[in-house]
């Protein structure tokens, strides 16, 4: 059951977890604890599986929250200006929640028969919290619930991250990657996985040309700058890249993401 607690101080220890957010883009290493900002994404972390330690929410929208969830939780509530206070920024979007990480998924707990398609999404060395929210998302409208990232990637968990994901980030299973090359070689050799990798060479295969058979694919999408990595590209199953008109030559990574899924996914 949610339990309303009104508290006196912005300084009082239970707030700490929302304490100088402005300054805390990015977790510090070790950092189970996360903070999602907004009500819809407020609303999908509590429809979600994840551990939620609290919420915090603007004086006069603790009523809102009550139909959410029927967890055991602390919701906290101050006055808006006292929230900016402890927060370091004007917010406005009245609700926050802190919640747990997820423990770190491997590779080899990838299960094809538990995905809506038999088709995963690896993410390296996007380090941008937007695109990787934008890319969250896209998948999520599709149906492809696996992630798969790198050490170099954004933190899936960051509250921009979450925020341009639209909470979509909650309804994913996420896997992480210590050696990409060597893992996604492992999978196409001992799983039968295809792994289709994007790339601006016009000699790879325009994404509209691609065949399909039974096996499962991972689409691979690179760094914003430089694309995918060489040896990752060079031991893939396909290189593929999207036909561009009046002289564009590149597409923002979440925008590509969107194109190339929808391209595989619809003829699946």
């Amino acid at each position: 059951m949610i339990r309303v607690i009104r508290l006196g101080s912005v300084s009082d220890s239970l707030l700490y977890p929302y304490a100088d957010l402005r300054w805390k883009s990015k977790s510090k290493k070790g950092e189970r604890r996360f903070v999602v900002e907004g009500r819809l994404c407020v609303e999908r972390l509590l429809s979600s599986t994840l551990d939620v330690e609290s919420l915090l929410v603007q004086e006069c929208k603790e009523s809102e929250v009550q139909s959410w969830s029927d967890r055991d939780l602390p919701v906290y509530v101050l006055p808006k200006s006292e929230i900016c206070q402890l927060v370091g920024f004007d917010f406005h979007r009245g609700f926050l929640a802190c919640a747990y990480r997820p423990p770190k998924m491997q590779i080899a707990a990838l299960n094809w028969s538990e995905a809506l398609r038999p088709v995963a999404l690896a993410a390296l060395g996007v380090s941008e919290n937007e695109n990787l929210g934008s890319m969250f998302r896209t998948a999520a409208a599709l149906g492809v619930q696996d992630i798969l990232l790198d050490k170099q990637s954004a933190d899936p968990f960051a509250r921009r991250t979450v925020r341009v994901s639209m909470g979509n980030v909650f309804k994913l299973r996420i896997y992480f990657l210590d050696h990409p090359a060597d893992q996604l070689r492992w999978m196409t050799a001992q799983l039968g996985v295809r792994t289709i990798v994007t790339t601006l060479a016009t000699d790879s295969t325009p994404i509209s040309d691609l065949s399909f058979d039974d096996r499962p694919i991972v689409l691979v999408m690179g760094n914003e700058a430089r694309g995918v990595d060489l040896e990752v590209a060079s031991n893939a199953s396909d290189q593929t890249h999207i036909p561009m008109e009046l002289g564009t030559d590149s597409l923002n990574v979440g925008v590509a993401t969107g194109i190339c899924l929808h391209s595989i996914v619809s003829r699946l």
